[in-house]
């Protein structure tokens, strides 16, 4: 029984946060990503070791170039942050991205704030709202999505289906303003009738689950149908008008 609980535990404990900075080296040194990533932690802080910006940032490279999810974001932070070394924005934006794809909220967070920015990226504020929702269990990313709205109002009341999709997003979510699922509907609705991809699936969502309005499986058909028309039979779906965990892969800058 002991044996079984032992295994148990195991499983629980990482085994390289138990380890002394001289075994991590030794494994980092046959290329253990891991152990390189804990090491780093450790050269960071000072923990057990004389603190070096230096070699830490040194060790999340080793790291990150194996492909360790933690090591990317590490290095990332100290790239932006001038931590260690030069500044390098591009290749923190790189960096974070790799770490977002590899389920890192932090990084996901770091991601979308740099697109609302314009920060080592193209400013987008389409591709800061995706990397912010993915990010949503932080309260910074929610923050900074209470500042959304701003963005995308003076696109809306332009008219333009990108600003009028995002907008009614805005509302529909609570962004910065009590939810507000009729006013959000209706924009959203205008972005659709303007063939919107986003906005045509926002509408089988709404209709499929009744939000804002009442369950019309009917209507939630005629919309998918024209999303189909009008992005492809084969097309996937968009992020959605709620909060989700997860999102479409980046496709690039």
């Amino acid at each position: 029984v002991m044996s079984k609980l032992s295994s148990v535990i195991g499983q629980y404990i990482n085994k390289y946060k138990m380890m002394k900075p001289k075994e991590l080296s030794a494994l980092a040194e046959k290329g253990d990503a891991e152990a390189m990533y804990e090491l780093g932690k450790k050269l960071y802080s000072g923990k057990g070791v004389s603190k070096s910006y230096e070699e830490a940032r040194e060790m999340f490279k080793k790291g990150a170039g194996a492909g360790h999810v933690g090591c990317c974001y590490e290095l990332g932070a100290m790239l932006v942050g001038g931590i260690g070394g030069e500044t390098d924005d591009e290749r923190a934006a790189e960096l974070f991205r790799k770490a977002a794809d590899g389920g890192d909220v932090h990084a996901m967070f770091e991601l979308g704030a740099m697109y609302a920015q314009g920060r080592g990226v193209k400013k987008s504020y389409v591709k800061a709202m995706r990397y912010l929702r993915m990010a949503n269990a932080l309260p910074e990313a929610n923050a900074m999505l209470d500042e959304a709205i701003s963005w995308w109002r003076p696109a809306a009341e332009a008219r333009i289906p990108e600003g009028e999709y995002w907008y009614g997003v805005c509302l529909i979510n609570g962004y910065g303003v009590t939810p507000d699922y009729t006013t959000g509907f209706n924009w959203i609705y205008q972005a659709a009738l303007s063939d919107h991809p986003k906005a045509i699936d926002a509408m089988v969502q709404i209709y499929e689950g009744g939000i804002g309005v009442p369950e019309d499986k009917g209507k939630a058909a005629f919309w998918r149908d024209r999303y189909k028309k009008v992005v492809g039979a084969k097309a996937g779906k968009s992020q959605g008008i709620f909060d989700m965990p997860s999102a479409p892969a980046e496709e690039g800058k």
